[in-house]
């Protein structure tokens, strides 16, 4: 994940319903679309309506909104240069397990430990 893709569609927060989506992503590509800038600008300008294009498809589909919201979460727990070398992405894969798993354990832990209460 290069960039941020609620500041590629400059929105203010994770918050924005799929119209506040829609309508950032309408007037940023109109600006950027390689069809209405000058030539000196259009490879610059082609590589962010590229990024707006995605930015766009992924916030907007709500399953793979929640998919980005979850990574960014992790990104933003484990830091962002994990996701970099295949080692580092490999170690996040396995310090999230390795975190589902100790919740897991824990909840486990208190249930069985109400449940040894009401017995005893």
């Amino acid at each position: 994940m290069s960039a941020n893709f609620y500041e590629v569609l400059a929105l203010a927060s994770k918050n924005v319903g799929f119209d506040e989506i829609k309508k950032a992503y309408r007037s940023m590509a109109r600006q950027y679309h390689p069809d209405v800038v000058p030539l000196s600008r259009k490879e610059e300008s082609t590589k962010k309506f590229v990024e707006l294009q995605q930015a766009y498809e992924t916030l907007f589909d709500p399953v793979s909104r929640q998919k980005y919201d979850l990574q960014l979460g992790y990104l933003s727990r484990y830091g962002k240069n994990v996701m970099q070398s295949k080692e580092g992405r490999t170690n996040l894969y396995k310090d999230i397990w390795e975190d589902q798993l100790s919740s897991l354990v824990s909840r486990s832990d208190d249930k069985n430990g109400r449940r040894k209460g009401a017995f005893t």
